[in-house]
C-alpha cells in the first residue's frame, strides 16, 4: 500500500502537468481562408488540404484547430484515404502548423475537458509540417 501511495504522488503531478485544457470556440472566432489546395509532406507522407473556408473547431492553450471545408486526403504511408479534419495553428513563436485528423467534438462538449482525457481512439493526431501554409483570416 504505501508502494502504491509514493507511485500516485511522484506520477499524478506529471499526469496533470501533461494536461492541456481544451474548449469550445468562443462566438466571434475568425476562420482562415485557403487558396488553392496545397500539400505538404508530413511524416513520410503527403496531406492535401483543400482550398476554402476552414472554421475554428476548437481553441486550447497551445493553438486553434481549424477544420477543412472538406475532407483532407493522405497519400504515401498514410494510405491515401480521406478523413476529416484540418489545420493546427500554434501559439508558439513563428505560429507553426500541423495537419490534424480525427473528431475533436468527442473530446469537447458542454464544458472544457483536458487533453489528458481525450487520449482515446478518437483524439485529434498531430502533423507537423513545413512551410506554412499562408492563408487569411476570415470573420
Amino acid at each position: 500500500m504505501k508502494l502504491f501511495r509514493a507511485f500516485f504522488l511522484v506520477l499524478a503531478p506529471l499526469f496533470l502537468a501533461a494536461c492541456g485544457s481544451i474548449s469550445p470556440v468562443p462566438s466571434g472566432t475568425s476562420g482562415i481562408v485557403i487558396g488553392p489546395n496545397e500539400i505538404r509532406e508530413c511524416g513520410q507522407g503527403k496531406v492535401q488540404f483543400p482550398a476554402g473556408v476552414y472554421t475554428a473547431e476548437v481553441v486550447s492553450e497551445k493553438g486553434t484547430y481549424y477544420l477543412a471545408p472538406e475532407l483532407i486526403r493522405t497519400k504515401g504511408v498514410l494510405m491515401g484515404r480521406a478523413e476529416r479534419g484540418g489545420i493546427f495553428v500554434s501559439n508558439a513563436p513563428g505560429n507553426p502548423q500541423a495537419a490534424w485528423f480525427g473528431e475533436l467534438s468527442d473530446t469537447v462538449e458542454e464544458k472544457p475537458s483536458t487533453l489528458f482525457a481525450a487520449v482515446g481512439i478518437k483524439a485529434p493526431k498531430l502533423w507537423p509540417y513545413t512551410p506554412r501554409i499562408p492563408f487569411q483570416t476570415k470573420k
